[in-house]
């Protein structure tokens, strides 16, 4: 019998043998673990690991980490987390903005164009992120959305904007570029922080 820590609760796995990390990680998500629960991190004395970072780990016995502790959370809880961290995605794109609008002024299109490039890409996983939390959250208290356009509405908004931020970038032209990273950008961003967040949050059930 082996006895692993879950999330401040102990489990026992039938297991003769020793059991590396891999399995008990293994174990727990086919046996234990709800359908909206996935394993999140191990803390291994006292130290956290999100999972992503254990891959030299998984191969040890669970003994020889000393009885580390697997950390379960629900999708629920792990979207509120990232809407905590959203405001900081945002004010990482608007840094981004402000460099690229600088660049151009300056005629340095080189470090403009780098930059741009990532600046889609910070786009396109904020719009997936959001979009992913905003499914669970409204999952767990769909009536306090009904009626309530906002989130939906800055979704439409932002992906018109990168739709249209493309072309102005392929064709070269500044002016458009400045005006919507400046302006149209710049705004529905400032929306998400002081509506669209806050109303995510404000969703929450106990």
């Amino acid at each position: 019998m082996i006895n692993v820590e879950v999330s401040k609760q102990s489990l026992s796995f039938n297991n003769e043998k020793k059991l590396s990390l891999k399995d008990a990680i293994s174990l727990l998500e086919q046996n234990s673990l709800k359908q909206n629960e996935v394993v999140t991190a191990i803390i291994i004395e006292g130290e956290r690991f999100s999972i992503d970072k254990l891959e030299a780990y998984m191969d040890y016995d669970i003994d020889d980490l000393g009885n580390p502790e697997i950390e379960v959370k629900s999708n629920y809880e792990i979207a509120f987390e990232a809407l905590e961290d959203s405001n900081s995605y945002i004010d990482l794109i608007n840094s981004k903005i402000e460099h690229i609008v600088k660049c151009y002024a300056a005629n340095d299109t080189d470090e403009a164009n780098i930059a741009f490039k990532d600046l889609i890409d910070l786009i396109d996983l904020f719009i997936q992120l959001i979009s992913k939390v905003h499914k669970t959250v409204k999952a767990y208290n769909e009536d306090f959305f009904k009626n309530n356009d906002t989130i939906r509405n800055l979704e439409i908004h932002l992906l018109s904007i990168l739709k249209a931020l493309v072309p102005a970038r392929e064709k070269n032209d500044l002016i458009m570029l400045s005006d919507l990273l400046e302006y149209e950008l710049a705004d529905n961003l400032s929306q998400w922080k002081i509506k669209a967040i806050p109303l995510m949050k404000k969703s929450k059930v106990d």
